[in-house]
């Protein structure tokens, strides 16, 4: 009885996928889509291999894991992993909740689950918001790679109803022995802040408390991009919303966010895994936002700074900032980079949206947050 109620948000089970993944075969041209992204002989090889998918472990050991590391090989410098709890292996030996920052839904899950396939262990179920699955194939698609649907529509009721679905799930998956990913809140961090919603944490705590929290054994992984391909659509978001007071997207405007974040350049990224978050409680603060706090606080101490963000600060005036940084060596070269690359965020808004010096200014306050948040945390510390 209870796994029927998550019959229309579960990921599909290993006797549905060979049919899922031969529909997906005839309905779309994936050696066509897949090569600009991974070479034609890489996706023509992808391609044949959905024919082939017998499990969600052959859809993934065959289509995902080669994909993401192409991809990977094509559009960065390079992964690397930190791990602030010890051993990797050791760390990973039991089912737990990821949480983690979020810039982009495709690669924020992926490259958590890169690590963790590369390292012997089993992927995580990804939760998903149906406002990004326009199309049955693309529901079909991420159910084959093992995600489950956040399903975001209705009036307050409704999505509370929701919320609470996703919640028992979870809790069930991880009973079960299995992973999940989840990001710290609905919604990309449009200007750099990265947050955790008290809201996310009353869902998952929502039955059980604290006995429930600590079952869910909730590690969190701080994500860090060197460069956001999606950075001039974010600056031009926050900004038309400042002038205007809000920002409708365009149609088909989250299926192209989705596949700049896939193909632009990142250039370095860094994954940090952290220590498993303690329930906390504190006199006169309700406790999701004590939660909330401790994960945020890991997930400012896990980022990896890199020069641009120094840069930015050094922009803006922020000399506490560019001195707490000392340790990053910023070259000519960084330098460079940066201003192509805020030069080419001015193109890409237009003058018309703002003026050069305001896109400016913004695109400098969103890359410099990770540094700002870190400092901050560091401050905090040494109050102690």
């Amino acid at each position: 009885m209870l796994e029927s109620q998550f019959e229309n948000i579960r990921p599909f089970f290993d006797n549905e996928a060979a049919e899922a993944a031969t529909n997906l075969a005839k309905v779309i041209d994936w050696a066509g889509l897949l090569a600009p992204l991974v070479g034609k002989e890489n996706a023509v090889e992808l391609a044949k291999n959905m024919l082939q998918v017998d499990s969600i472990s052959d859809f993934q050991d065959d289509l995902t894991y080669p994909f993401l590391e192409a991809l990977i090989e094509s559009t960065t410098d390079g992964v690397t992993l930190g791990y602030s709890s010890g051993a990797f292996e050791k760390d990973l030996e039991s089912p737990t909740l990821h949480l983690t920052n979020h810039r982009d839904i495709v690669l924020d899950p992926s490259l958590v689950n890169v690590a963790r396939m590369g390292s012997g262990f089993p992927s995580t179920e990804i939760g998903i918001g149906d406002n990004l699955l326009s199309h049955k194939w693309l529901e079909d698609l991420v159910r084959l790679n093992r995600c489950f649907i956040v399903r975001r529509g209705g009036g307050p009721r409704e999505r509370w109803e929701s919320s609470l679905l996703v919640a028992t799930y979870i809790r069930y998956v991880v009973k079960n022995g299995n992973s999940v990913w989840l990001a710290q809140k609905e919604g990309r961090a449009k200007d750099g802040k990265d947050s955790t919603s008290p809201a996310l944490i009353r869902m998952l705590i929502s039955e059980g408390g604290k006995e429930a929290w600590e079952k869910l054994n909730v590690k969190p992984v701080s994500i860090s991009y060197e460069w956001d391909p999606c950075d001039y659509m974010k600056v031009r978001e926050l900004l038309i919303k400042e002038n205007e007071g809000e920002y409708l997207k365009e149609q088909g405007e989250d299926e192209m966010s989705m596949a700049s974040g896939m193909t632009g350049w990142k250039g370095k990224i860094h994954l940090e895994f952290c220590k498993t978050v303690p329930w906390k409680e504190v006199e006169g603060k309700r406790t999701e936002r004590a939660i909330a706090e401790l994960v945020d606080r890991a997930i400012y101490m896990g980022y990896k700074i890199f020069p641009n963000q120094v840069i930015a600060a050094d922009r803006l005036g922020l000399e506490e900032l560019v001195g707490f940084a000392s340790e990053i060596k910023v070259t000519d070269e960084d330098r460079t980079l940066f201003s192509n690359r805020i030069d080419k965020v001015v193109e890409e808004v237009g003058t018309n949206i703002a003026s050069k010096e305001k896109i400016q200014k913004t695109f400098c306050e969103i890359m410099v947050q990770p540094l700002l948040a870190k400092y901050k945390v560091s401050l905090e510390s040494k109050s102690f």
